[in-house]
């Protein structure tokens, strides 16, 4: 991809060294404002948060990385697993001087913002997912026919099938 990003109002792009990584960063809002990380799903980019960004730059400081491989972040061969996208993560907000974040994170942006607040919970001041199951689903009737309606993540994990 070029560097010709969808116009939204009040957004500055850039690129950050993020632990060798360079990923690209959709920024809104004033720098002294409390940080949101913004993560998105898959198959998305950045732009998925545009009337988030235009709906909070007022009160915040709004962070939308590309994940790894996604939209205008560099795509190495490895690494495509929501751990490995928590890890980014923290490697950003190191990068950007930041400690703690607040974190929305939609579909497999949602199950790498459970990793983080889990596994980096020092660095997570409060977390809202979209669009993903909770880590731990209690087993019962109810559980059956999401894991049905999921069948494409299951393919999509699986090496040799997936992306």
């Amino acid at each position: 991809m070029g560097d010709e990003f969808p116009h939204v109002e009040g957004v500055e792009h850039r690129h950050v060294d993020a632990g060798g990584l360079r990923v690209h960063l959709a920024e809104g809002g004033e720098p002294e404002a409390p940080p949101v990380l913004l993560l998105h799903g898959w198959p998305q980019h950045w732009y998925m948060w545009r009337k988030v960004i235009e709906g909070l730059r007022g009160e915040y400081r709004l962070l939308a990385p590309d994940l790894r491989g996604f939209g205008w972040t560099e795509a190495p061969g490895h690494g495509y697993d929501c751990e490995t996208f928590a890890i980014d993560q923290v490697a950003l907000l190191d990068a950007l001087g930041i400690e703690r974040v607040h974190v929305i994170g939609h579909d497999w942006g949602g199950w790498t913002a459970f990793l983080l607040a889990i596994l980096h919970a020092d660095r997570v001041e409060r977390m809202v997912v979209l669009n993903d199951p909770h880590p731990w689903p209690p087993v019962g009737p109810r559980l059956y026919p999401q894991i049905r309606r999921s069948w494409y993540a299951w393919v999509l994990a699986t090496p040799g099938l997936g992306a």
